[in-house]
């Protein structure tokens, strides 16, 4: 069941959110995306929980793997794969989202690192 009162994640949310995938987050997080405090927020827990689900969740994240691969192409066996599927973990859980409304989000980010 989705969450109320988080941000709505469109494109250009999802773009914002990994970008930062690979990186710590930014000193100015509040002011990356138009001095928008809520999603600063967001990706400030956003960042919290892929750190957890990378250095704890590895058989949850790796679980992932096979849903999204289709959709994002992943390189196997790499830190980067398992940064997004930390991250896309963490989406989906503090969402509520099915696999299935998962999958249909990533469809429409359009940031490919």
């Amino acid at each position: 069941m989705p969450r109320k009162n988080l941000p709505y994640l469109d494109q250009e949310r999802l773009n914002y959110i990994f970008e930062a995938v690979y990186d710590p987050l930014p000193e100015n997080a509040a002011e990356t995306l138009y001095g928008d405090d809520k999603m600063a927020s967001l990706l400030c827990a956003l960042k919290s929980a892929q750190g957890f689900n990378h250095r704890f969740r590895w058989d949850d994240t790796c679980d992932l793997f096979h849903q999204f691969d289709p959709i994002l192409n992943f390189a196997h066996h790499t830190e980067g794969t398992t940064l997004w599927l930390a991250m896309i973990l963490a989406i989906q859980e503090l969402y509520g989202f099915s696999d299935e409304k998962m999958r249909n989000l990533m469809k429409i980010m359009t940031i490919r690192k």
